[in-house]
């Protein structure tokens, strides 16, 4: 690189670290007409992209970089998670495997590898990764947080406490991880951190702070049995955030509204899709029990896990040429009967075909692929869609306990109860039909019937699935397998009824969710 290209490049990155992407995009882009092979400007116009979550077009500029120095590490490793967001899965995968064989990683590309494998639900690898970051410079709270997070969705929560307690003393206003922390248990009288998170809740302004701290505080009050507490606790911060969303049910009504005609009109259904039958989707509303079900499944031996998946619906979304951020939305429906059904189908496959693992069956346990089941079903005929179902009370008060990400509008409705009542009415209206549309392929799992009589409900969940019976199946706390949801620690249990009637603790705060419901006809007996 010659001293012209390599003082573009200081001054460029300079701009980027001052926030002005404007003036770093004018360097480059000149610099570019006078140096068509200068690849770190291309690299750098990855960033800049990358920053305003434009991933089609930074994975443009990686590949014209990467073209450029096939070699750079730096490059390949950028790449790969571009390639991840745009979801070519399986190219990230290829991706990170060559990086693995070349030399110079330094700090940074152990992280960033770790975070890309994050995202590819490789938790193994990705923990290794984080480890060699720390070893290359163990004063980044950031990748002690991944470790945590990592390790404990492996199962070493004695690792995890550890690397997020490591966070924290790094950060000590590390507000992620002081909830990710508290999620690991072992709160008690004498050993918890009220003290430390009310002092942390009074000094935070931001919304998203409160909310991970209230999460946090609302957690260790609810272990010391202090019900009335930890929902006041949740009840202010969930307000202030829900004031900065301006969050209107209407939207989702509406996108239930246009599900409901686009399935029930049977145009999706006329069309051919890709035959496989190796997904298993398990889908419901969130905290209803889909981890349970995804741990029973994956500990048969013809089974592999994948996770949470967001491959279907980021497969549409290249298909209709859309950029949104959203997990689903009114305008892609539009879409649902025009799409290359085949192409779509064919396109999950292969972007996921690096999880299978030569098993035969792969289960992809994303709970708000309900919303797109009709479309799964008719892109793949062959596989099979598990829908979830909970007692309604459990379920709104357990989403409405959890702390969920807003990138997006998806868990929006979890903000506010009766909120979460409306959303729960549209979520089973939508599995009714799903399950008289497609009896052969969707089937609905109860889950108090499941734990109260495990046997039994695994076996038809079995058949159902197409898989023989295996002990193996019961025993979900010898499933060794990562799970990164919100149960990590819980499914590692044996299956117990213990979460079955948790409303109950809460019923003072219930009453226009029990009237919603009621009205809904969903409420018979309390």
């Amino acid at each position: 690189m010659s001293a012209t290209e390599q003082s573009i490049e200081d001054a460029a990155r300079l701009a980027l670290l001052q926030g002005k992407h404007q003036q770093a995009y004018q360097l480059l882009t000149d610099a570019l007409q006078r140096f068509p092979q200068f690849a770190r400007a291309y690299f750098l116009l990855g960033r800049i992209a990358y920053d305003f979550r434009n991933h089609l077009k930074e994975v443009e500029m990686l590949l014209a970089a990467h073209h450029l120095e096939p070699d750079n590490l730096e490059f390949i490793v950028y790449l790969a998670r571009a390639q991840v967001l745009v979801g070519n899965s399986a190219y990230a995968h290829e991706l990170l495997t060559r990086a693995e064989h070349l030399a110079g990683h330094t700090a940074e590309v152990h992280d960033l590898m770790g975070v890309t494998y994050n995202r590819l639900c490789m938790y193994e690898q990705a923990a290794n990764c984080f480890e060699k970051s720390i070893r290359c410079n163990d004063s980044n709270p950031g990748v002690f947080f991944n470790l945590a997070s990592t390790l404990k969705f492996c199962g070493d929560f004695v690792g995890a406490r550890s690397a997020y307690e490591r966070a924290i003393a790094l950060k000590p206003d590390y507000f992620k991880a002081h909830a990710a922390l508290t999620s690991l248990g072992g709160i008690t009288a004498e050993h918890n951190h009220i003290a430390r998170l009310r002092e942390l809740l009074d000094k935070t302004a931001n919304p998203d702070d409160s909310l991970c701290i209230a999460h946090a505080l609302s957690k260790e009050l609810e272990a010391l049995q202090q019900w009335d507490a930890a929902i006041a606790v949740l009840d202010r911060a969930k307000q202030q955030k829900a004031v900065q969303l301006n969050y209107d049910f209407s939207r989702d009504q509406t996108i239930f509204s246009q599900l409901t005609q686009c399935y029930s009109a049977g145009a999706v259904r006329s069309q051919k899709g890709f035959t496989s039958n190796r997904p298993i989707f398990i889908t419901g509303m969130p905290r209803t029990g889909t981890t349970l079900v995804e741990r029973i499944i994956s500990n048969h031996s013809e089974v592999a896990s994948g996770g949470e998946l967001f491959n279907f619906s980021i497969a549409l979304k290249r298909l209709i040429g859309s950029v949104s951020r959203e997990f689903i939305a009114a305008d892609f429906i539009e879409h649902f009967t025009r799409v290359d059904l085949d192409a779509l189908g064919k396109a999950y496959i292969e972007s996921t075909d690096y999880l299978a693992n030569n098993k035969c069956f792969l289960v992809d346990k994303l709970p708000l692929n309900i919303l797109y089941a009709g479309l799964v079903m008719a892109a793949l005929p062959a596989a099979k869609v598990i829908c979830l179902d909970r007692n309604p009370l459990d379920t709104i008060v357990s989403n409405y306990r959890q702390l969920f990400s807003f990138q997006d509008s998806t868990f929006a409705y979890s903000l506010n109860l009766e909120k979460a009542a409306h959303y729960y009415i549209e979520f089973r209206k939508l599995a009714d039909l799903l399950l008289n549309l497609y009896p052969d392929n969707f089937y609905r799992v109860n889950y108090e019937t499941l734990v109260s009589n495990p046997e039994v409900e695994i076996r038809k969940l079995l058949t159902f699935c197409g898989l023989s019976w295996e002990e193996a199946c019961l025993h979900i706390e010898k499933n060794d397998k990562p799970v990164a949801t919100a149960s990590a620690v819980q499914v590692r249990q044996p299956i117990t009824t213990s979460g079955i009637g948790q409303w109950q603790r809460y019923s003072d705060h219930l009453a226009p969710v029990i009237q919603i419901l009621t009205d809904a006809g969903l409420l018979t007996t309390q």
